[in-house]
C-alpha cells in the first residue's frame, strides 16, 4: 500500500546477508526511507552487534546462520529477546525457516523480494516495538496503523488499495458496530455512492482480509470482527 510512507529515522537495523551487488540497492533503499543501516556476514560478529548496540530489527539470509540457524536464533534471543529478526530465505526452505520464526515478533521474505516489501515488513514489526503516539486500529487480529499506513491479519501485512484502506478505517473506527453504507461511502468518498459500488469494496477486502472478517448485519450496515 503506497500511502503514509514516512521515514524511520534513528532505527538502526543489521542487515546479515550476503556481500553481492543486490546489497547496495538494499541499502539504498533502507536509507532513503530513514533507517540506519550497516552489514555483517558473520554471526559471532552479528551477536557482539546485538549486544554492543540498541538495534531496531536484524535483517537475515538464513543461509548465513549455519548449518542449524535455530541455534543461532536461540542465542540471539538471548542476547536481544525483544529484537525483531526479518529472516530471507529461499522457497525451498520457507516452511523450515517459518517455524523458526516468533510469529508476533519476526517475520519472513523469499528471494528474491522487492526492496519495497522489505521496507514495509520493517517498518510494522519496529513499529509493533516503539513507544510513540500514533493511532493504531484494532479489530480482532486486523491491526490498521493509520500513522504509517499499515494493515496486518495475525501478524503478517496486507497490501491494500487507497479506496480499500479507507473502508477499513471507517469500519475499524466503529469495531464491532454495524457501520451503514451510507456512512462508509460519506467516510470514504466524502457522498452518497450506490449500494453496489460499497459492496463491490467491502468484497474486495473480505477477499484480503479473510471472507469471516466482515459481517453483514441486514438493514444496519457491516461490522468488522476482526
Amino acid at each position: 500500500m503506497q500511502r503514509n510512507q514516512r521515514s524511520m529515522p534513528g532505527h538502526p537495523v543489521l542487515l546479515m546477508v550476503p556481500l553481492r551487488h543486490t546489497t547496495s540497492r538494499v541499502l539504498h533503499a533502507l536509507r532513503s526511507t530513514g533507517f540506519e543501516t550497516r552489514t555483517l556476514d558473520a554471526a559471532p560478529d552479528v551477536l557482539d552487534a546485538a549486544r554492543a548496540h540498541t538495534l531496531a530489527a536484524i535483517v537475515l539470509d538464513v543461509a548465513l546462520a549455519g548449518p542449524d540457524p535455530r541455534i543461532f536464533l536461540d542465542e540471539l534471543r538471548r542476547t536481544a529477546p525483544q529484537l525483531p529478526v526479518i529472516a530471507l530465505t529461499s522457497r525451498e526452505q520457507r516452511e523450515q525457516t517459518v517455524s523458526l520464526l516468533r510469529s508476533t515478533v519476526d517475520d519472513y521474505l523469499t528471494t528474491p523480494f522487492p526492496v519495497e516489501e522489505l521496507v514495509s515488513r520493517l517498518r510494522l514489526r519496529i513499529s509493533d516495538h516503539l513507544s510513540v503516539d500514533r493511532t493504531v486500529l484494532r479489530a480482532g487480529a486486523i491491526t490498521v496503523d493509520t500513522a504509517l499506513g499499515l494493515v496486518s491479519v495475525a501478524g503478517r501485512l496486507v497490501t491494500l488499495s487507497p479506496t480499500e484502506y479507507a473502508v477499513l478505517v471507517a469500519l475499524a473506527s466503529r469495531p464491532d458496530q454495524p457501520v451503514s453504507q451510507d456512512r462508509l461511502a460519506t467516510a470514504v468518498w466524502g457522498q452518497p455512492k450506490s449500494s453496489n459500488v460499497v459492496e463491490v469494496y467491502v468484497g474486495y477486502l473480505r477477499r484480503k482480509l479473510g471472507s469471516d472478517r466482515i459481517r453483514t448485519v441486514r438493514g444496519a450496515g457491516y461490522v468488522l470482527d476482526g
